[in-house]
């Protein structure tokens, strides 16, 4: 398994040994906020630099969703969203960042007829735009499910694209409280665009980010990953060296659990 953890600055920074010792890859999610790009953005650059100086894993980043609607009908919303994705990409790959995990921004409130159809048409304008930024970068784009009640809307526009600069990211705490679909039923429709995990348990209510095996889902199909070390499983419940060690416990019993078999 390659294990992963979703990181801030300020909580990296306060113990970065423990990061670099026990993970093989690492996701930056400091440029989620809006500060963060615009304000903090020369100090948390060099602070990385300074402090991944040893890491030998591999690193992502998870971009800027704030207010963000890539798949808006408004243009000038989409161009935003481009610049605000732009910019993060840019300090994502001065880092050495190799992927970055975008919202779908998929809403299945907005039920009416036609929908579907219109959120595809505007997602495929967004990044046919933007995947020539991130193939001249080589940054991989991941779609991260948010809302999404099936894997369907995502797949469309995977489809429609077919680059290798677009995959998707599959968020077990966020199948867990917007979609019906078991979490495998979502893994074999994803296939082979699937290509990062976000891994946090919750009680199918709120997104309360835990530790795996603190809420409700059922984990067992981690086991299938177990030889795969190139996918990443990357820790999103996080907030302490605790939380972060609640998951290595985790993962290790099914590793331990194929070795004894």
């Amino acid at each position: 398994m390659k294990l992963g953890s979703g990181v801030y600055y300020d909580l990296f920074q306060v113990n970065p040994a423990y990061y670099l010792e026990h993970f093989q890859h690492l996701e930056l999610q400091d440029f989620v906020l809006p500060d963060n790009l615009d304000i903090h953005a020369d100090k948390i650059i060099k602070g990385y630099q300074r402090l991944l100086g040893t890491f030998k894993g591999t690193l992502s980043m998870h971009g800027p969703f704030k207010q963000l609607f890539l798949s808006s009908m408004d243009r000038q919303v989409q161009d935003l969203a481009c610049k605000r994705l732009s910019q993060a990409l840019r300090y994502g790959k001065e880092l050495g960042c190799s992927i970055m995990v975008v919202h779908s921004c998929y809403n299945p409130l907005m039920n009416y007829p036609g929908y579907l159809d219109d959120w595809v048409n505007n997602a495929l304008w967004f990044w046919e735009r933007f995947l020539p930024i991130c193939a001249k970068q080589n940054m991989v784009i991941t779609l991260e499910n948010i809302w999404d009640k099936t894997p369907v809307p995502m797949l469309r526009v995977l489809k429609r694209l077919q680059s290798p600069f677009l995959r998707a990211c599959l968020d077990t705490g966020h199948v867990n409280i917007f979609s019906s679909i078991p979490i495998t039923e979502w893994i074999s429709s994803l296939g082979d665009y699937l290509a990062h995990f976000h891994i946090h348990d919750n009680h199918g209510i709120d997104d309360e980010h835990l530790p795996p095996g603190r809420g409700n889902i059922d984990f067992s199909w981690l086991a299938a990953y177990k030889d795969d070390h190139k996918i990443a499983l990357v820790n999103e419940a996080y907030g302490s060296i605790k939380e972060e060690r609640a998951f290595l416990n985790f993962i290790k019993g099914f590793q331990t659990a194929s070795r004894c078999k």
